[in-house]
């Protein structure tokens, strides 16, 4: 699979050397000069592609939100995974979202922004004839070949659209002014809020953590004793409630931490829809996450945030919000394909100490 992905970035950077002399020797004249008449009278059109993971998604906010500023009269359509898609349709700068199946190869784009793409969506491109097509890919590679180190996913996605944008990615960011009350990434929807208010006055919730104990590669995951420690100084020292939240095949790990535990909890893992859990970040006083996807969306909802890293590259991956502190122990195997350990009798994340963790928290 690895390879293939390898071999499917190679083969996107490189039409994207070429794509204007792809476009020509696959589109006759005539359809060129239709999309030409299209684009002339219609405001610009931009595909974003993310074929990916929630946190990959997340990363790619700060880019839509950019465009968005600075192209205000454009439309920005998003074509990305049906997990995904449940909770980016009705975000702020979005006009439709694709949900897995791709747009109608007849829906005239002027540009498309690759984020993660795959066979499929290269195939996409090449049929409709879009002018312009930009991909990660080739961004990276030529970094590479000149010897540059990897940019940080924001940076990199802003890069992306960089021609579109008023300005280089430190100043975008800081036009964003994600520092300030009320400036966030993610928003919640109505339906959304109810049902979180619903949920917290029910168990007359105000003062409360969000912890996240899952991730999707196992190696990301901090010990369930860790997380046992935890909940009881946050509930003891902080006087803050504890809610759990999570995937249904991650409520195994929830239910035994919870019984460690000799207050009640609350847990939030009953398979609803993503786009619930941002009310509830919104209103939590901090959330503790490892590695994944719901630590992502907790800084882009405003929340402040701690995130335990592993074999993961924080200097890469963590948000870069004034309000997020990354935990982590880097060893000399860092960064690792997060698929076998070479340290199993002491892993990464299990060098992460809970009071570490919580003076984080204190810190925030």
């Amino acid at each position: 699979m690895l390879r293939n992905e390898r071999l499917y970035f190679g083969v996107s950077a490189l039409c994207g050397l070429f794509w204007p002399l792809l476009v020509r020797l696959l589109h006759p004249l005539g359809r060129r000069r239709r999309m030409a008449d299209l684009s002339a009278k219609h405001p610009m059109r931009f595909l974003i592609i993310r074929l990916d993971e929630i946190g990959d998604m997340v990363t790619t906010l700060p880019m839509i939100k950019a465009l968005r500023n600075d192209n205000p009269g454009a439309i920005m359509d998003l074509w990305c995974n049906p997990s995904v898609g449940e909770w980016m349709e009705g975000q702020v700068g979005l006009h439709k979202v694709w949900m897995g199946q791709a747009p109608p190869v007849a829906t005239v784009y002027d540009v498309i922004l690759e984020g993660r793409g795959h066979w499929k969506s290269l195939a996409y491109a090449l049929r409709s004839g879009v002018r312009v097509r930009r991909d990660r890919g080739r961004i990276r590679l030529y970094r590479r070949m000149v010897g540059q180190a990897q940019l940080h996913e924001w940076d990199i996605n802003l890069v992306l659209a960089r021609p579109w944008l008023k300005t280089n990615p430190d100043e975008c960011l800081r036009g964003l002014n994600l520092h300030e009350p009320g400036q966030t990434l993610l928003k919640s929807v109505q339906s959304a809020r109810m049902e979180a208010e619903l949920f917290l006055n029910r168990h007359d919730l105000t003062q409360y953590a969000i912890l996240h104990t899952g991730a999707r590669k196992l190696l990301r995951r901090w010990s369930i004793h860790s997380w046992a420690g935890l909940a009881r100084r946050l509930h003891a020292e902080m006087g803050l409630d504890i809610v759990f939240v999570g995937t249904p095949d991650e409520q195994g790990d929830v239910e035994r931490i919870r019984a460690m535990l000799d207050f009640d909890t609350h847990a939030w893992m009953e398979g609803r829809p993503l786009s619930r859990l941002i009310p509830l970040l919104e209103g939590a006083r901090v959330m503790i996450g490892n590695e994944s996807g719901p630590m992502h969306m907790a800084a882009a909802s405003g929340c402040p945030t701690v995130g335990l890293f592993g074999p993961g590259e924080p200097e890469i991956f963590s948000p870069k919000v004034p309000f997020f502190k990354a935990l982590h122990k880097k060893l000399p195997c860092n960064p690792c394909g997060q698929i076998r350990c070479v340290l199993p009798d002491n892993p990464c994340m299990n060098r992460l100490q809970v009071d570490e963790v919580m003076q984080a928290v204190l810190d925030l």
